[in-house]
C-alpha cells in the first residue's frame, strides 16, 4: 500500500517548458494545414461553381426549347438605377424551371472585391441613395444582381434578331471564334484565384461546356 502511495506522489504534471513545446508544435501544424485546407475549400467552391454553371446551361436550353429558339431579353444589371431596360433578369426568367429556387445562381466563392463595384448610379428618390449618384453597396454580386454570373451582354443585346442560332452564328463570325470559345456566362469576378491564373474564373460556353477561357 505504501509503495502505491509513493508512486502516486511521484507523478507530476507538465512543466511550463513542456507545455510551451506542445503549444509550439500545434501552432506549426496549424500553420502547415491552414493553406492546404484553404486550397481544398477553394477547389471545392470552384467545382460547385462550375456545376452550377452547367445547370444554368441546362436551364437555358430548356428555355430555348420552349421558346422555339428565341433568346431571352433580360436586364443584365438589376441594381442599376434607372433600369437599363424594362425586362426581367435571368433568374426571374428561369424561375418556372427552378420552382423559384435561386440557389443555382449563387457561387459560394462570390464576393465583390472592388469598392467601386459596390456602388451603382442612382436617383435621389432611391432609398439607398448616398449622394453623388451612388447607392449603398452589397457584399456579393448575388445580393446585388441576383446572380454570381454575368450574362454575355453582346448576346443579350444582339440587334440582328432574337433567335439564338442567328446570334451565335453572328458572334462566331464577328469575333472569329467557335462555340467552344464563345462565352455565355462567367463569374462576375475571378472568385477562385488570382486574376489571370488558371481556374480563377469559370465560364459557360455556347457549346454548353464549362471551363477556363483559353
Amino acid at each position: 500500500m505504501r509503495s502505491a502511495e509513493n508512486h502516486v506522489l511521484k507523478r507530476r504534471g507538465f512543466t511550463l517548458i513542456e507545455l510551451l513545446v506542445v503549444v509550439g508544435i500545434i501552432a506549426i501544424l496549424i500553420s502547415i494545414l491552414l493553406p492546404t485546407l484553404s486550397g481544398v475549400r477553394r477547389a471545392s467552391y470552384r467545382v460547385t461553381c462550375r456545376a452550377q454553371l452547367h445547370d444554368i446551361g441546362s436551364l437555358f436550353q430548356l428555355y430555348l426549347n420552349d421558346s422555339k429558339g428565341r433568346l431571352p431579353r433580360v436586364n443584365p444589371l438589376p441594381s442599376f438605377v434607372p433600369a437599363i431596360n424594362p425586362f426581367a433578369y435571368l433568374p426571374e426568367v428561369f424561375d418556372p424551371y427552378t420552382k423559384k429556387s435561386r440557389k443555382v445562381w449563387h457561387c459560394p466563392a462570390d464576393v465583390i472585391t472592388s469598392d467601386l463595384n459596390r456602388t451603382q448610379n442612382a436617383q435621389p428618390t432611391d432609398p439607398r441613395y448616398l449622394g453623388n449618384g451612388l447607392v449603398s453597396g452589397a457584399l456579393t454580386y448575388f445580393e446585388r444582381e441576383g446572380s454570381s454570373y454575368e450574362y454575355n451582354t453582346w448576346i443579350n443585346a444582339y440587334d440582328g434578331g432574337d433567335m439564338w442560332n442567328e446570334a451565335i452564328a453572328e458572334a462566331m463570325k464577328r469575333f472569329k471564334i467557335d462555340q467552344a470559345h464563345l462565352r455565355v456566362f462567367n463569374d462576375f469576378e475571378p472568385f477562385h484565384a488570382k486574376k489571370g491564373t488558371p481556374g480563377s474564373t469559370n465560364f459557360l460556353f455556347a457549346d454548353w461546356h464549362t471551363g477556363d477561357m483559353e
